[in-house]
């Protein structure tokens, strides 16, 4: 008997990890709620909007970013673009600041 590749013969429907119960119990009248936004993707992005004015903003931005792209990447949160515009952002942000710095310190 073949199995497809990566599948163990012992595989069914009760050695299979349980999908999400929101899902699974949502019946006619019952309905999913939609997933929650992430605060941590919210605050990276305007840190990453303030780090323009100041360096540590961007630099926070960038962090928290990161720590949002980590949240939301099993779908469960919400603001995944946020988070990617956070780093974005604060990434070009920190480079900006990292030049003027540069030649402020190597000019004097």
């Amino acid at each position: 008997m073949s199995h497809p590749a990566g599948r163990s013969p012992y595989d069914n429907s009760y050695t299979l990890p349980m999908p999400d119960p929101a899902v699974t119990f949502a019946g006619p009248g019952y309905f999913t709620p939609a997933p929650r936004s992430s605060a941590a993707a919210t605050i990276a992005l305007v840190c990453a909007l303030l780090g323009v004015i100041t360096f540590v903003p961007a630099l926070a931005a960038v962090v928290l970013g990161i720590v949002a792209l980590r949240q939301t990447a099993n779908h469960r949160l919400r603001g995944r673009g946020l988070a990617e515009a956070a780093v974005a952002i604060g990434g070009i942000t920190l480079l900006g600041w990292s030049a003027m710095f540069a030649a402020v310190f190597w000019i004097s």
